[in-house]
């Protein structure tokens, strides 16, 4: 009866929580963080940042000291964001969500949002599709088989760039695609198969654009799946796919392929996550994640030309890069090992795993990295924990300068409490208690109850917390260090020895 009790309670309370908490989270589209702790990509362009998150498009035009995340309800607002491009005061952006069917998980690609003007007014595009009927595509004078893509299901922009005159989309399952018109029509763009290194629409051909083989086309071609772009200028267009690099400098009437199986000096893997540019002084060097495909010889790493394709090398082998970035000679890589640094082509390192703000008591605690972008002296890290901004001088990350940014609604008095995530995976997640400590030299204590309210674990015993917004961070380990069980449990949050503040967390391991 008295366990009953405690979850009506306990349920009740979470629930008005919430509803309050709701109400304070936005206040005129603006956000002191960003709208969401997993940051797919960061994009800096004359002084504006923009992030790519799990639940939106976010901007600041002030260093991240606030953030536009409220575009209105036709821009992308809330959605999960995949990739971005801008252009002037183009912003497009591609957004996609989940298809559940029998229980299981599909991505599924929700096409392009829109603004020609700067992000004040946008527009929605649906993700490119094929008809049944389109089963050939035209390559110079060449009629090629080709496999339409009918469904948005693993149909996912991954990346966007704008070049000569063109927007172009890498999509997974359906291919490299470019518009003429921001979207509103695409027509697909016919890339190498696996088995040739050069093609131009001068030549005959009769191979198949397709990413798998299937009852319409009978080729599989990992080129055919497209991950990455990098627009240079409008010189060249780099298409990262399954198969290595395209290259071309014709807006795509001829393409070179580069890749782990070229002769001469190769990239590392042929799964290309990311490209980007490298410019300082004379130095103009394309760098790309690269990571293992199909040969056992390959391995993931940073790859870099700076010849434009015609020699390759790699660095910091072993380790699984998702985005690159540069300051001068400097090269920061955003890895599932932590973001690295290197100021001299790899021969020295160091590798940061976890970020403390010592202003706020924020920490970072992943080691996995996602995106990396640098303007000046700072340096953005995104992860699935929040984001970072660094200090780089030239001499190394300036540790006492870090800012974490993590997403939280504000409690703002001490009569309020929460878990997040909810549910809590200890294998996946960082698990936080958020509580507020509004008198200075506050003492806190926290503890952690199973279902039959036994304390499983002390997280703090009056332990002192600066005033303002907190959290307490919870392993999901028991005070003998084993791992919980799947289940509801309950903790309480007290603030100079004042009436506890219970809260409830849902584990699924």
């Amino acid at each position: 009866m008295k366990i009953a009790f405690v979850l009506t309670a306990l349920c009740a309370l979470a629930s008005a929580n919430a509803q309050s908490l709701k109400e304070t989270y936005k206040l005129d589209g603006q956000l002191s963080q960003p709208s969401s702790n997993t940051v797919n990509q960061i994009l800096i362009r004359n002084g504006t940042v923009y992030l790519a998150t799990n639940k939106g498009l976010n901007l600041s035009n002030n260093g991240g000291s606030s953030f536009q995340t409220d575009f209105g309800p036709k821009g992308p607002t809330g959605v999960s964001t995949n990739a971005i491009a801008v252009k002037g005061d183009t912003i497009v952006t591609a957004v996609s969500t989940t298809f559940e069917q029998n229980g299981t998980s599909y991505p599924q690609g929700t096409g392009l949002y829109v603004s020609t003007d700067g992000g004040g007014t946008w527009t929605h595009e649906p993700q490119s599709l094929d008809s049944l009927s389109d089963s050939t595509v035209t390559f110079g004078h060449n009629v090629l088989k080709a496999l339409p893509i009918t469904t948005e299901i693993n149909n996912i922009t991954y990346s966007l760039a704008f070049y000569a005159g063109y927007l172009y989309a890498a999509n997974f399952a359906g291919g490299l695609r470019r518009s003429a018109d921001l979207g509103r029509t695409w027509h697909r763009v016919v890339l190498p198969p696996d088995y040739l290194n050069y093609i131009n629409a001068d030549s005959t051909y009769s191979f198949q654009l397709s990413p798998i083989a299937g009852n319409i086309t009978t080729e599989t071609n990992y080129n055919h799946e497209a991950f990455s772009l990098y627009a240079d200028g409008d010189s060249a267009l780099y298409v990262g796919t399954a198969d290595g690099i395209d290259k071309t400098t014709d807006n795509g009437f001829s393409w070179h392929k580069f890749n782990h199986q070229n002769e001469g000096s190769p990239m590392s893997g042929n799964f290309v996550v990311s490209i980007n540019a490298q410019n300082y002084g004379s130095v103009h060097n394309i760098w790309a994640a690269t990571v293992n495909a199909n040969d056992p010889t390959e391995v993931p790493a940073l790859s870099y030309t700076s010849d434009g394709g015609a020699s390759w090398h790699y660095i910091l082998a072993g380790h699984f890069f998702h985005s690159v970035a540069f300051q001068d000679s400097i090269v920061y890589g955003a890895s599932d090992d932590g973001l690295f640094r290197t100021p001299d082509l790899g021969q020295t390192s160091e590798v940061v795993t976890n970020v403390l703000d010592t202003a706020t008591n924020q920490q970072i605690l992943s080691p996995a990295f996602y995106a990396v972008a640098a303007e000046g002296d700072s340096v953005w890290a995104g992860s699935g924990d929040g984001t970072a901004i660094g200090i780089d001088n030239g001499g190394g990350f300036q540790l006492s300068k870090w800012n974490v940014l993590r997403t939280f609604v504000p409690v703002d008095n001490q009569n309020l409490t929460y878990f997040y995530p909810n549910p809590f995976s200890p294998r996946l997640d960082v698990g936080r208690i958020h509580f507020s400590v509004t008198s200075a030299n506050g003492r806190v204590t926290i503890r952690i109850y199973d279902f039959s309210m036994h304390v499983i674990r002390t997280l703090l015993q009056n332990a002192q917390r600066m005033t303002g917004e907190n959290d307490a961070v919870w392993n999901g380990l028991d005070d003998g260090g084993r791992m919980v069980d799947n289940g509801v449990y309950f903790y309480s949050v007290s603030v100079n020895n004042g009436n506890p503040l219970w809260g409830k967390i849902l584990v699924v391991r």
